[in-house]
């Protein structure tokens, strides 16, 4: 059973407004809209990785497109005063949980207007006053499949019946008024779908069932409130990540586009960091992130799936490269592209140019240029035109040439001494301890001056700061 307390969910939607200077071209990727808030060496600016433009809104938001939130129809009863109006009005738009610029833009709507749409929704309330309109029957309905399991777990039970069901969810978190999220919430709803992710056998993770169980999460992260809930859960996101093992392209995609909006909240970046190392063990990977690059470069043979599986996995590592510790930190964003590099990513990208569509090919503009500009950086340290990190003497010559002579070089050669008496048989154990070296020194140079880790650190309770004052 999936239960954890939420801890401190509002400090989870804490987002700076961005300054426009960052804001520089969009990059798309269908249902999700994020921004960058980064602080740039010179001559670089950030680009969005969302879908639409981030115009100064405060959070991100996992966003469904709603153009019909102004339909209405004509009025049977008439209009009140004015005053009376505008109560009955804001209660209505309350419901909506709407961002600041579309409660503006509702609430500068004429009179008429306003009570047309507030006629319409009451009588869609209604409409839809049935057993479907309260949390407690999906979640009923949820715990009695996850119990099943299987899709075939009674006999002549009928899939579409049971995705039907998922899917009224799905439109009922989206659609509904708040109190339907805020019961939902209190039910601990969220808990039954991931029980639900959790207990699926295989025939039911390749379903649309499992596609509509991770909507579900999406429309529930769509307001803020529910994504307090989520990002507040304990094991939520490790469980969304999960996901990645299924062969269904639109769940993958879905799972990386909630991913990806995660990376933009305030501590969500180290969360889905910690989640991929999760999804390391969960599917044997070798490294993390190794089936995204698997991913990435198999060829489906469905032109229209694979470039919307390929774009939300560029979309994806663009995210986690800039944003978090990467919004700022040089080194960090280093590290991480480095992790991608020696999965072989960039050869992946030139092959991926083949299919020339102007969606991804902003995304691998994005990773590419990212990468230029940083290199560029790292280069100018060393006063090189390029350094070529494949080359171990190479790197070597320059940390050598920048030491020579100071009181840091002996310590160079030791450590270069103790590396020559680490075991170099091929096994494991050998294995691991350059691992453990390989992540030390990792830690080393992205610890914060606070202490803080952004990525995996080996060493717990470990402050670089303090011991080296000692």
């Amino acid at each position: 059973m999936v239960e954890c307390s939420h801890v401190n969910r509002e400090q989870n939607l804490k987002v700076k407004r961005w300054p426009k200077s960052v804001l520089r071209r969009i990059l798309k990727v269908p249902a999700v809209t994020m921004a960058s808030r980064v602080k740039q060496p010179q001559g670089r600016s950030l680009s969005s990785l969302f879908s639409c433009c981030f115009k100064g809104r405060d959070q991100p938001e996992i966003t469904y497109c709603h153009d019909n939130i102004v339909a209405s129809m004509e009025p049977t009863l008439p209009m009140p005063p004015l005053q009376e109006l505008d109560s009955m009005f804001t209660e209505l738009v309350d419901e909506l949980d709407l961002t600041g610029e579309h409660r503006a833009a509702m609430f500068s709507l004429p009179a008429e207007k306003k009570w047309n749409i507030y006629c319409s929704k009451k009588l869609e309330a209604e409409e839809n006053k049935g057993a479907t309109n309260w949390p407690e029957f999906y979640i009923d309905q949820l715990r009695s499949m996850a119990a099943r399991r299987s899709l075939l777990a009674l006999e002549g039970e009928d899939e579409q019946g049971r995705l039907k069901i998922v899917d009224g969810l799905k439109t009922a978190l989206r659609t509904q008024p708040m109190r339907f999220v805020t019961r939902f919430i209190d039910l601990d709803g969220l808990s039954c779908i991931l029980n639900f992710l959790t207990s699926m056998d295989y025939e039911t993770t390749e379903s649309h069932i499992h596609t509509s169980l991770i909507g579900c999460i999406k429309a529930l992260m769509n307001n803020s409130q529910g994504r307090a809930h989520v990002l507040g859960h304990c094991e939520s996101i490790n469980i969304i990540a999960q996901s990645l093992a299924t062969e269904n392209i639109k769940t993958k995609v879905a799972v990386l586009e909630i991913l990806g909006a995660v990376c933009l909240v305030p501590g969500g970046h180290k969360k889905v960091l910690e989640a991929m190392l999760h999804y390391q063990k969960f599917a044997s990977e070798r490294t993390r992130f190794q089936s995204l690059l698997t991913d990435l470069d198999r060829s489906t043979g469905r032109y229209r799936d694979e470039v919307n599986l390929k774009t939300a996995i560029m979309f994806f590592i663009n995210a986690v490269l800039s944003q978090g510790a990467g919004e700022t930190s040089l080194e960090f964003r280093i590290h991480l592209r480095y992790e991608f590099l020696m999965l072989g990513i960039q050869p992946i990208i030139d092959k991926l140019r083949s299919h020339e569509n102007a969606t991804l090919d902003r995304h691998l503009d994005f990773f590419e240029m990212l990468r230029n500009e940083d290199e560029l950086v790292i280069s100018k340290r060393f006063n090189a035109v390029h350094i070529e990190t494949k080359s171990a003497s190479q790197m070597f010559e320059l940390i050598k040439k920048n030491l020579n002579h100071t009181e840091a070089y002996p310590h160079l050669l030791s450590a270069l001494q103790h590396c020559l008496m680490m075991p170099y048989k091929q096994n494991t154990t050998t294995l691991q301890y350059w691992v453990l070296l390989d992540r030390i020194v990792q830690q080393l140079v992205l610890q914060t001056d606070k202490g803080e880790n952004p990525d995996v650190a080996p060493l717990e309770d470990f402050n670089v700061k303090n011991i080296v004052r000692m």
